[in-house]
């Protein structure tokens, strides 16, 4: 769900060139069948360092071809350079970890003013800022436990769904009924908090405390807090349940939402053994209370890799995202995307999506986008 306002274009985008690449992920995934897969290459390990660090950089065109608001394309950009430092190299206690992100963000703001979606056709649409998106410290705590706090992303950690990763709609990264219902600490905004996992066997337990209004970091908890709870089973697949309360103070300004509790579930299953299998997820939420925007969602899809001869390094996946908004209607997006590896650190990933019914009255849309990915660490 988004919650931003204010953006600006990044760049005038190439219409023609986002029509004509992204309006079908399969074509590009039938060309790239010629092409020579990528491979890494395999340097010796080096040894051991105190500081490992990231550098990503995606940047897409997002072209709205029919529905919705109004026709047109606009452009994302996000890049992101992490660092994680090990505590123990420096005098902290051993396996203690300092993680630190700095991110910066760009966006035409293609679902407020091309689409109308209210869970947004790209996972990268935020307001044009640079910010310290994570800062946490987090050691283990016995044999079984975890800590971890600081400025925290809940999505990263709660509510994951590792087979949907793929996929560019909002909806399949933090889930509506409670990125919708809340001012939860996700992307693009983190927020001041704590975490606790336990870990035993194939069971897997997360309880979190974040501020709840992470868009004013000063505040703390003093403002109120959203508290979430996970617990999960690693079998043949992975299995979720989970819930939240969002809670803030009477004092907070009519601007924050009001008080809303809910539950999610999730399978995230292989479909067969071996390295790398194809796999399929279904996820649903639903908030009892009946005072949030979102009422319920439901995300299922699948994951194919290698999907085509000679492309082992290629990825394909498609996606239902569904989400009812009380009083108006329901949302429901089709994705189908493609993600060319050209070299091990440069990907290209054309995606087409059906919209039905952008924010629940909107006429339906058809979206392509295509975004271009390059990664180190």
């Amino acid at each position: 769900m988004d919650r931003t306002a204010g953006w600006k274009p990044f760049a005038r985008p190439h219409r023609g060139l986002a029509r004509a690449l992204a309006a079908c992920p399969l074509g590009l995934a039938l060309a790239a069948a010629a092409a020579p897969a990528a491979t890494a290459a395999q340097p010796e390990a080096p040894p051991p360092s105190a500081v490992n660090w990231t550098l990503s950089l995606d940047s897409e065109i997002v072209d709205n071809l029919g529905g919705g608001i109004a026709p047109g394309s606009v452009g994302d950009t996000l890049a992101r350079l992490g660092f994680v430092l090990d505590g123990g190299a420096v005098g902290l206690p051993r396996g203690s970890r300092i993680k630190a992100t700095l991110q910066r963000t760009q966006s035409g703001q293609p679902s407020a003013t091309r689409i109308g979606d209210a869970q947004s056709v790209t996972n990268i649409e935020a307001p044009s800022r640079s910010r310290v998106y994570e800062l946490w410290y987090g050691q283990p705590a016995g044999a079984n436990w975890e800590l971890r706090a600081g400025l925290i992303a809940a999505d990263a950690h709660f509510d994951v769904l590792d087979s949907a990763g793929l996929l560019l709609n909002g909806s399949f990264g933090a889930e509506p009924i409670w990125s919708g219902n809340t001012v939860a600490p996700i992307f693009p905004i983190s927020g001041i908090g704590a975490m606790a996992t336990w870990h035993v066997g194939a069971w897997t337990s997360r309880t979190g405390v974040f501020q709840a209004d992470p868009q004013d970091r000063s505040s703390a908890l003093r403002r109120g807090a959203t508290w979430m709870e996970e617990g999960a089973y690693h079998g043949s697949g992975t299995y979720k349940l989970g819930a939240w309360s969002y809670r803030p103070d009477a004092s907070a300004d009519a601007q924050l939402p009001r008080a809303d509790w809910g539950s999610y579930f999730s399978v995230d299953q292989p479909l067969s053994a071996g390295d790398n299998p194809s796999s399929v997820f279904l996820r649903a939420g639903w908030s009892p209370a009946q005072v949030g925007a979102v009422a319920y969602d439901l995300q299922a899809g699948m994951l194919v890799p290698g999907p085509l001869p000679g492309r082992a390094q290629d990825q394909f996946s498609f996606g239902v995202a569904r989400a009812r908004f009380r009083g108006l209607g329901t949302e429901t997006s089709y994705e189908a995307t493609y993600q060319v590896v050209l070299t091990p650190h440069l990907s290209l990933q054309p995606d087409l999506q059906y919209v039905a019914h952008p924010g629940g009255t909107l006429p339906s849309a058809l979206v392509a986008t295509l975004r271009l990915h390059i990664g180190f660490e």
